[in-house]
Formats: structure tokens, sequence, C-alpha cells
């Protein structure tokens, strides 16, 4: 090329290009074939990218997957405040759990803002070289002529870094960014515009964005998702969705209306946008109602996600399944088990448990290195498979779901992976439960946390294949949920236990008999004493049989069997049966111990129920000092004899120091059970009436 710059430059010969200033290497052709021709470009077309202007409306965003989009206003007002018009405007990094939304989020965000930003440039940015590719895409809408002259799409992909550094007013959108490291080199230059980042992680990102978390769709949007893609649907029983007679959501509970089914649905997928819509894709597809649709996820999830898999490709045209659920957390477990298997571990074992946040400490019960611990936890936050905080971590709804079901294409759930962490989960809760869930008050706290896990492990195990461990949890569970005053829950596990421990241990095993005596108590808290009584009795029988008539355990039965006795006006009888155990613990135990206080505590209320009032008034006074210096003045127990005595004190007409008893009861319990709790509404109901039966 010969001549000087500007429009007077001339070719040399044939084959050559001829410009006004060329800042790159001009590819006219290959070889002998190509006829020769000289290419003539405008001086302009080689201009410095701070001399080029965008065209307007220069956007490449894709349609956003779906045309339904719903709530996110906050998230939307969040966003748009923080890409505010102050520059340098720091990046905003979108993350969450893989199906949440977020591409979406972003599509809808830069559709809706698209006369505010200039160009508005969609990134892929799964890896550099599409991001590479996305930049030199940008430099060809630009500048054609610069992409002709530049010799490989990194060159392209700088021009368009330069031209981004010397311009105002443009928006990146870097979708699916798996690194922070491998946006580094293009975000940090770049001052004058504005960059919103779409991540599974949600960590690593402080020195190059603020992470902005985007939670699953509240409820009620979730619900309404559902009613917007499906429309209206007739179940075949008389109810419907939208225009049809059962409304939408929140008409009705379960076996209602079309609203509240699509409710049900919503919940079961864990308000899920992804699954929402491939829910929505598969009713439309194989015509089924969302009942038959909700039927079939509970009884054949495995079945259902790769059915919803083929629905949902199918109708929306497609021939892969790369935008399903179970798809997108299987390239992500792949990922995370493939540098921690620990964390595939973790994933399979707790979700066997609920949704509701898990004590840390029950994950480091799989490693005895809480380093590699830590590293797991962590690694699984940061692809937000979990929640993680200093405390606890916690697995989504749908997520739990898919990792506990085998899967054959998937390595991470394998039939036989899955049956080893159903066995693992159920070690962990065994090891976890704190002491005596009756006496020992310092593992209350502890018993409400893992309550909910306890709750969810048992409803997913078959009890038919209950073991000695899955026992255990049902039994002592059953103790303490008598004292958190749920007593049918306490019935049912207790009733579990038993016939674990029948079929385990056999009828006269100890561990049998006293889950037994846990069940009838159980009952006789529910105010089923017509069942109670026969198991109370048995109880007694196979203890004095089994341990002899002077083990703790028959003093135990025995005990039960007299408190019941009163309950049922047989006040005769309990009075000999806890005289009897008085005298035998005394003489087995000693004075002091635990028991020989309670059966003191059970005969004083004997005593009551019998009309000797004086005597259980004494028998109540030595037995509030006694469990005020062995239990403390705090011990629920203690709030028990305390409110027994001042029952007691109004039958004997000291109403003013009954009445401040039962004052100081419900201050105490309000204090250390919480102001919810049954015993502080027992506490109030008693307070009330011995105040409306003081004197005026």
């Amino acid at each position: 090329m010969t001549g000087s710059p500007g429009a007077g430059a001339s070719a040399s010969g044939d084959r050559a290009a001829a410009a006004g200033t060329n800042h790159g290497i001009i590819s006219t052709g290959d070889g002998a074939t190509f006829d020769q021709r000289t290419v003539h470009l405008p001086a302009a077309a080689l201009r410095a990218p701070a001399e080029v202007e965008a065209p307007g409306a220069l956007t490449n965003l894709p349609a956003p997957p779906s045309p339904v989009f719903v709530d996110r206003q906050t998230d939307m007002a969040e966003l748009r405040a923080a890409l505010n018009d102050e520059l340098p405007a720091t990046p905003s990094v979108v993350h969450g759990l893989g199906g949440v939304g977020k591409s979406t989020f972003a599509l809808h965000f830069a559709h809706h803002h698209r006369d505010r930003y200039n160009p508005v440039w969609w990134i892929p940015a799964e890896t550099p070289s599409s991001i590479t590719a996305a930049l030199a895409g940008l430099t060809a809408r630009i500048n054609p002529y610069a992409n002709l002259a530049a010799t490989s799409g990194a060159e392209n992909a700088a021009w368009a870094l330069n031209w981004l550094q010397t311009h105002e007013g443009w928006l990146l959108v870097f979708d699916n960014a798996t690194s922070p490291r491998d946006l580094e080199a293009v975000i940090g230059p770049l001052g004058s515009g504005r960059h919103l980042i779409t991540s599974r992680r949600s960590t690593g990102w402080r020195r190059l964005a603020r992470p902005r978390g985007l939670e699953t769709l509240p409820a009620d949007a979730a619900t309404e998702l559902l009613v917007r893609l499906i429309g209206d649907q007739d179940d075949g029983d008389g109810s419907s969705g939208p225009g049809g007679s059962g409304g939408v959501a929140g008409s009705g509970g379960p076996g209602g209306s079309g609203g509240s089914l699509l409710e049900r649905i919503a919940t079961e997928l864990g308000h899920l946008p992804l699954a929402l819509e491939q829910a929505a894709a598969y009713i439309e597809y194989t015509a089924i109602t969302p009942a038959v649709y909700l039927e079939r996820l509970r009884d054949h999830p495995a079945r259902m996600f790769a059915a919803s898999v083929a629905g949902a490709s199918e109708a929306a045209g497609e021939d892969d399944n790369h935008r399903t659920v179970a798809r997108i957390w299987q390239l992500s477990v792949q990922a995370i088990t493939a540098e921690s298997p620990l964390a595939g571990e973790i994933l399979r074992t707790f979700a066997w448990f609920s949704s509701e946040p898990v004590p840390r400490e029950l994950a480091h019960a799989l490693h005895d290195d809480p380093f590699v611990v830590d590293d797991a936890l962590a690694l699984l936050h940061t692809y937000s498979m979990i929640t993680l905080t200093p405390r606890a971590f916690s697995l989504h709804g749908l997520v739990r779901a898919v990792a506990r079901t085998p899967d054959p294409v998937d390595p991470n759930r394998a039939a036989e992976s899955i049956a080893e962490a159903r066995e693992r989960s159920v070690r962990v809760m065994w090891r976890s439960l704190p002491g005596d869930p009756v006496f020992d008050v310092t593992g209350w706290g502890r018993w409400r946390e893992l309550l909910p896990h306890i709750h969810a492990l048992l409803a997913l195990l078959d009890p038919a294949q209950d073991t000695r461990a899955t026992a255990d949890i049902a039994f002592l569970a059953s103790g303490f949920l008598q004292g958190e005053g749920q007593p049918d829950q306490a019935v049912a596990y207790g009733r579990r236990a038993v016939d674990a421990f029948v079929r385990v241990s056999g009828p006269d095993d100890p561990t049998t008999m006293a889950a037994r005596s846990f069940l009838a108590s159980a009952l006789r808290a529910a105010g089923d004493l017509e069942s109670a009584l026969p198991l109370h009795l048995s109880n007694v029988e196979h203890s004095v049989r089994v341990l002899g008539p002077d083990h703790p355990d028959t003093l135990v039965a025995r005990g039960n069997l007299a408190y019941l006795y009163d309950l049922t006006g047989e006040t005769a009888r309990a009075l000999e049966l806890n005289r009897h155990n008085l005298g035998d613990y005394e003489r087995t135990l000693g004075p002091d111990h635990p028991h020989t206080l309670n059966a003191r505590a059970n005969l004083a209320s004997s005593y009551r129920a019998a009309g000797d009032v004086p005597r259980a008034v004494a028998l109540h006074e030595r037995s509030l000092a006694e469990y005020e210096r062995h239990f403390g003045p705090d011990h629920p127990e203690t709030f028990t004899v305390r409110s027994n005595l001042a029952c007691t004190l109004e039958l004997a007409d000291d109403l003013d120091r009954a009445v401040a008893l039962h004052a100081r009861v419900l201050a105490d319990r309000e204090r250390v059970l919480g102001p919810h709790h049954p015993h502080v509404a027992l506490a109030r109901r008693l307070l009330a009436a011995a105040q409306r039966a003081q004197p005026r």
C-alpha cells in the first residue's frame, strides 16, 4: 500500500488494499483462485475507537426464555439504584441457585432499560473465549471495518475494550459467569459504563462487584406464575384455575380449588421459577391436569424430573434438556465433587433433613478434619447449592428432593450412593441428639433446632425399615414433644418407636419397655386415657416380670400408672401406688435421687386429689424446696412443682399466696420457655382462675 493518510491513498498493485490509515492487517483472499482485485476502504473506516460513535439503540439482547415475568419489583428497584448515574459505578453480580431465574431477571432488566443505555450488550460469560467472542461481536456492530481489519477475535475484542474505555452510557451484561478471574481483566479497566453479572457463584466477587442474592419467588408470586403459564385448568373434580369456580391463589386448603392446587405444586417445586416453567410446559404438552401432575411428582419424582425435561423441551421447540434443574445441578455437583468429594456427601446426606438451618457441627460428623469440612461447605455455598452462615447451613427444598432421588445417568445420584446417604443421615442425627429429653434442660435448645430435621427424616423413611437408630430417634423425640405440649405428634412417634423396637429388639427388651412407657404417657397427655390405661398396666406387668419389682424402670411404670389413676378419679388406687413407690425409691435409690423427688411430688398430688389438703400442702412445700435445690429455681420441672403447690394452696383457701406463686410461674415460664409455649398458656389460665377466686 502506498500514499499518505487521507482520501488520496492509492493501491500499489493488484490484490492490494488502499486505505487512509491501517490499524491492522487487511486480508483480501487466498491464493490463485481468488480474482485479482483492489479493495478500497474509506479513511473513516480506520478511525481510532474514541472517534467512533455507536449506532443508536444498539443491542444484541436475546428474548427472555419465558414471556411471563412475575414479582421481582423490589430486586429491580434495588438494582436500578445500584446502577445509578454516578461514575464509577460498582458492578453488580446477581447470584443464586441454578434455576432461580438470574438470567431471566437480567434480561428483563436490560430490556426494560434499553432506552437508558447504549449499547446494551449481552455477553455469555461461561468461558474466556465466549467473552472474547461477544466483545468481538460488539466491534463488528460498532465498526464493521475495524472487524475486517483485525486478524483475530482477540484483536476485535481489544478494539471493543478500547471503545468502551472511551465512551459512556453503555451496559454490559455478563451472563452465567463461572469465575471472577475471567472478568477481572475485562471489567477492571472499564470505569465509564455499567456492568451486570449473573453467576451461580456467591463468593469471590469482593474486589470486583457487589453481590446481590436472588431468592426463589414468594409463594403468591410462584402461584401467579403457574396461573399465567397454565391458564384455565379443569381438574376433573369441579375445581379449576382462573376463570373457574374455584378462583386462584389462596382460595382454600388441600383438595380445594385449582388455585390452592397450584399453590401446592408451587410449594412442592420450592417456588423455583425454572421448575415451575417446566411443570407448566409438561402439563401443557401432556394435557394432564395439575392434580395428576402433583400426584405423579410426589409418587415418582425421578421419572417426573425426566418427564418434565421432555415436555418442556418439546413445548419450547427445543431438542436438548440443558435448561432443566436436574441438568443444571448435575453439572454444578460434578464440578463440586471433582474438587471436594466430601461436598457431594454433605449434599446427599442432608438432603434427608429439612430446609430449616442445620447446625454446622452436624456436617463435621462426616469428617475428622474441620478444615476439610469448612472448605466443602464453602464450596457448596460458592455454587449456591446451600446457604451458609457462621452457625448453620440450609438446602433448598427442591435441591433436597433431587439430591435424594436416584438417577442412573447421574453418577452422583446412583442408587447405592443414595442408600448410603440415607443411612448416613440417620447416623448423623442419632449421634447429634442431646441427653435426657425430659429432664436435661441444657439440651432443649438443641432439641428445638433438630426437631424440624427429625420430622423431615422420619417422614422420608419407611417405618417398616426402621433400624435401632431410627427407633431411638422416634423414641427420644416422643419424650421431648410431650414436654413441648405436642401430644399428638408424641403419640405418633411413640407408636413408631414401640413397633420398631418390638421388631428389632423384641417385646421384653428394656428399651422396648421404656418406649412403651413413653407411648402410654403420650396417650395420657393427649387425653386418650382409655388407650393409655391398658398400656400402663402392661408396662407394669412386663417390668415386674422382666426387670424385677425394685428396678427403677419398674418403679417409673408404677408411678405412671398411679398418675393415670389420679386422672381417672381412682384416687385410692393412685394413693396406694404412690406411697408404695416412694418407699421403694427411698430404699433403693436414696431420699435425694431425682426419681425419689419425683415420687414424693406425685404422692403430694395424690393427697390433694384425695382431699387431704394439709398433708398435700406440706409435701408440696418439701418437694418445691428439694426441686429448687437439686434442679435449680429455673428448671421447668421446678415450675411444675411450684404450680402444683399454688393449686393446692387455692384448695386451702390461701389465695394470696396462691396468686403470688401462679404469677411467678407465669413470669418464669414466659422467660424460660417463651411466650408461645403451651405451659405458658396453662400458667396464664391458672393465674386468672386464682385471681377470680380472690375476695374483692
